[in-house]
């Protein structure tokens, strides 16, 4: 065969890229959409109808293209398909959704065939056709056929009857003789005011009921109505609207009814114990809350009783405190005074008698220096708004040489008087149990405020043999935490001895 000129090569190009052009115009136009992969299954193209559906840009990649646009519950199922097909060369088809430009998802058919070379796979062709209504249609009907089972299955325990537009039984089936005792031959032909009440048939609510099936195609019935017997029961039903399928025209109304009897009977029964539960909880709350208003009442007493008993306390231990200052202290400090001089004025007339004397003014002195410590146990008379820091530090001198105290207060730290002596008797106390029952050797009273609260600590590394929370002491210092609306814990140390925290809040 002669070989072609370049003007003919030239020319039969042309004609190729014209009729090219004039298929993928032709494909553009269609109303599926189309789209070309090579036979590893990777798309190459898609054609004007894609991007126009799904409002994408051209300069997406066609393989990235699948990804943003497929449903999501149908990608997996999508994609294994369609491997399975480029693995086997079938044919692939397959249901599933798109998303649009608008970003509604629609229903699709793709169908997808191989082009082969000599057997030889060397390309794909598909398509994707929207069946968008019709897979509505078709849910519709299989809703319709539901709601014919229902009927069908259900027809030994629902009455099913139809009436036509002037409201004439034209059907009556088993199921509505059982329910409301006429047979078929008595119901058809006649209205379908039949099974309604007396006072349902004068204020018209059959009518009332077949217009709103008119209007929204359906009407709910739940109330009393009559068997052939006289006997009334409790019906739950629904009416329909029946059009004709290819004209649209009315047709009559169907009616779906069970006797619900005993269920209203059973949620009658339910709501009277409901309301009568209520009523007893009601009331039950009341009476509750009547004693938990005396409780309250009883405890504010309490409280208030608490209060006056420490506040006794303390003017008695007050009181205590200032007849052995002003009493006894003064009396001793004249005693000692008195012995003192007559030691002075008989010294040149008996030595050993002065010597005696100057002796005992010197036990009444020290006698004094006790009963004024003493004193200062009872009652700390420098407390008062910003003294508690000198009471704890006067309180760690009067500790024995033997036991080393130490006090690291502020030197001033204003505190209500009543918060301060209950600090003062709680670090008084722990003070005593680090002495009497761990055998402290070491004891550290510390005095801060820390964010806005007063926190007081007594630390000692003693033996800690005691149970915290059990002995009176502790009872005592909780007891004055609890009124002064403190909290106090104790901990023992990780190496040994014991903490007392005590925690007054900005606001008690």
């Amino acid at each position: 065969m002669a070989q072609m000129t370049a003007a003919e090569l030239h020319a039969v190009n042309d004609v190729l890229v014209e009729n090219g052009l004039w298929i993928r115009r032709l494909i553009d136009e269609i109303a599926q959409i189309v789209w070309t992969a090579n036979a590893d299954g990777t798309t190459t193209y898609f054609n004007r109808r894609w991007y126009e559906y799904t409002g994408l840009k051209i300069e997406l990649s066609p393989q990235s293209s699948w990804q943003v646009v497929i449903h999501p519950d149908d990608a997996l199922v999508l994609e294994k398909r369609w491997q399975r097909a480029v693995e086997t060369g079938d044919v692939f088809e397959c249901e599933y959704r798109l998303r649009n430009a608008a970003g509604d998802y629609r229903w699709f058919i793709g169908r997808t065939v191989p082009l082969r070379d000599n057997d030889r796979i060397v390309s794909w062709i598909g398509s994707a056709t929207n069946i968008h209504d019709l897979k509505q249609a078709e849910a519709a009907w299989k809703e319709s056929e539901e709601r014919y089972r229902l009927m069908v299955d259900g027809a030994r325990d629902y009455a099913i009857f139809m009436v036509n537009q002037s409201n004439e039984i034209v059907y009556w089936s088993a199921g509505s003789e059982r329910v409301f005792g006429w047979s078929a031959a008595e119901a058809v032909g006649q209205s379908g005011e039949l099974v309604f009440t007396p006072e349902d048939r004068a204020n018209e609510v059959e009518e009332t009921e077949i217009e709103r099936a008119l209007r929204d195609g359906s009407a709910s019935d739940r109330r009393w109505h009559i068997r052939k017997d006289g006997k009334r029961i409790w019906v739950d039903g629904m009416m329909r609207r029946l059009d004709d399928e290819k004209t649209g025209a009315l047709r009559g109304f169907a009616k779906v009814a069970r006797d619900a009897t005993q269920q209203h009977e059973s949620e009658e029964q339910l709501r009277r114990a409901h309301d009568e539960l209520e009523q007893r909880v009601q009331e039950r709350t009341a009476e509750l809350e009547r004693t938990n208003a005396k409780l309250r009442q009883a405890m504010e007493q309490r409280q208030i009783l608490e209060k006056q008993i420490l506040l006794i306390t303390e003017q008695e231990r007050a009181r205590i405190s200032h007849d052995l200052h002003d009493s006894l202290c003064q009396e001793l400090a004249g005693t000692a005074f008195i012995l003192q001089s007559r030691a002075k004025a008989i010294e040149n007339q008996s030595k050993v008698a002065a010597d005696s004397l100057a002796e005992a003014a010197e036990t009444v002195r020290a006698n004094a220096l006790m009963a004024r410590q003493l004193a200062r146990g009872l009652h700390p008379m420098e407390i008062g708004t910003s003294g508690l820091p000198s009471a704890l530090r006067e309180l760690c001198l009067r500790i024995s040489d033997d036991v080393s105290c130490v006090c690291e207060c502020p030197r001033s730290l204003r505190i209500d008087h009543d918060v301060a002596i209950n600090l003062y008797r709680i670090a008084q106390e722990a003070l005593t149990n680090s002495l009497k029952h761990a055998n402290a050797t070491e004891i550290i009273i510390r005095l801060e405020r820390i964010k806005g609260a007063i926190v007081l600590t007594v630390s000692d590394d003693g033996q800690s043999k005691r149970r915290p929370g059990r002995g009176l002491g502790t009872l005592i210092m909780k007891y004055r935490a609890h009124a002064i609306g403190a909290t106090l814990s104790i901990d023992s140390l990780k190496a040994r001895g014991t903490k007392v925290s005590c925690r007054v809040p900005r606001k008690r």
